[in-house]
């Protein structure tokens, strides 16, 4: 989120989470060479999971309302090319409608020419980029063993996607299907007068674009959209999530595996897979900001008041149970490490936002006691009330406890609840 003035922070209704989360073995947020991601922070090494897979976690989660989720894609011209290719309009003009709902979509700026489709559909043999275009079919044709035709359409397909990926929402993913449903009846009605349409509406959605700037999706109020080729569509995030890190120190380990020959015809001895798989585990402290009075602003726009606080209490409540419940799926199926949070420290109000994560610069060591978790929450407790103490801070506070072991007594005292339903009332609220 961007830096506010200090007026502003006065007036926020800020929810900070600060969350301590035990994994099993996993390998849910794997690097390049596919070991548990890492990072270095106080002279030990910690596992990490990344914030962008946490967000990817969350948005493609079951509670997550499918309406309300935008889609990240370089293929959104690429659908509508091949729409009009199967109503049977040549390829030339698909491929122009395709690169105009590409710049329409936010990748880029102006209006492509017909010549621009026309160079990438039908292009002069005498062209250098022409010899490029040949090598790079041969060279599918071999690949895939496929014929030229074929060779030539996925060659073009290619061509048609945008270079980065676009952020698109719902409402105008509808407004691409509208424009080319409208190219596919015009076509069937006028074909005589289609050049002349097409030439319109490439030249309209470029200049008006297919972007919104109003009733956004769930999906993009909560997590922003940034539109290069023409900032006025973009969105800035109402929250923003830190990468989880371990409390202690992590030691990634390898799995040596094999699977035996089932078939075995040749009677061998040998294991018809072997290989490692990388893991490790522990428990991970991740800080998530959500501001929810931009949140609302952003809904508020194109919406009724009731409908935008409707959507807020919505889009609060999915963003709560996704940093409860969902997790990045990384090697799931071997590692089975589905998990929820055991330990949330919440707190609401103008406070500034401060990842809490100093607490665990000096790693939990056995030390510290043989529970991990427990050791983790108690130094997350201790250093909440000295941040508090030392910076006078004023925000309202609701602690889940979903740990057996570091609850005490028969009923848990005020601020600390143990069930989830409780600390969903209490990011309900109205604003203090």
């Amino acid at each position: 989120m961007a830096d506010r003035p200090m007026a502003a922070i006065g007036r926020a209704d800020v929810i900070q989470f600060h969350t301590l989360t035990h994994f099993p073995p996993h390998n849910v947020n794997r690097d390049e060479d596919g070991r548990p991601k890492t990072c270095r922070l106080g002279e030990a090494v910690r596992g990490r999971i990344s914030s962008q897979a946490k967000k990817r976690a969350l948005r493609f989660a079951p509670h997550f309302p499918g309406g309300q989720r935008a889609i990240r894609t370089r293929e959104a011209g690429l659908l509508c090319f091949r729409r009009l290719l199967d109503a049977g309009i040549d390829t030339v003009s698909a491929a122009w409608a395709a690169l105009a709902v590409n710049m329409a979509a936010g990748g880029g700026t102006g209006a492509p020419k017909r010549s621009d489709a026309e160079r990438l559909a039908a292009p002069d043999p005498a062209k250098p980029s022409s010899q490029a275009r040949e090598k790079a079919i041969a060279a599918l044709m071999g690949r895939y063993e496929i014929d030229r035709p074929t060779a030539e359409l996925r060659w073009l397909e290619r061509e048609l996607g945008t270079e980065q990926a676009l952020i698109i929402s719902t409402r105008e993913l509808s407004r691409i299907d509208d424009g080319v449903a409208m190219l596919i009846a015009a076509r069937r009605d006028d074909p005589e007068g289609f050049p002349a349409i097409l030439d319109h509406w490439v030249k309209t959605i470029c200049r008006d674009k297919l972007l919104v700037r109003a009733d956004h999706d769930l999906d993009t109020a909560l997590f922003g959209r940034m539109v290069a080729a023409d900032p006025g569509f973009n969105v800035e995030a109402a929250c923003a999530v830190s990468h989880a890190f371990t409390t202690h120190a992590f030691v990634t380990e390898g799995d040596y595996f094999s699977a035996g020959e089932e078939l075995n015809v040749l009677q061998g001895t040998g294991a018809a897979i072997t290989s490692y798989a990388f893991f490790g585990g522990g428990v991970y402290y991740q800080h998530a900001v959500l501001d929810r009075g931009h949140l609302r602003d952003t809904l508020s726009a194109g919406r009724s008041a009731d409908d935008a606080e409707r959507l807020t209490q919505e889009a609060v409540v999915v963003f709560l149970d996704g940093l409860v419940y969902a997790q990045p799926k990384g090697k799931r199926c071997s590692f089975a490490s589905d998990v929820a949070a055991s330990f949330l420290l919440t707190s609401r109000g103008s406070d500034p936002a401060l990842n809490l994560g100093l607490a665990y610069l000096r790693p939990v060591t056995a030390d510290d006691g043989p529970d991990l978790m427990l050791s983790s929450i108690g130094r997350l407790r201790e250093t909440h009330r000295t941040v508090v103490a030392a910076y006078g801070l004023t925000n309202r506070v609701c602690i889940f406890n979903g740990y057996g072991p570091a609850r005490t007594g028969n009923a848990p005292t005020p601020p600390e609840v143990w069930t989830v339903e409780e600390l969903r009332r209490f990011v309900q609220e109205p604003a203090a």
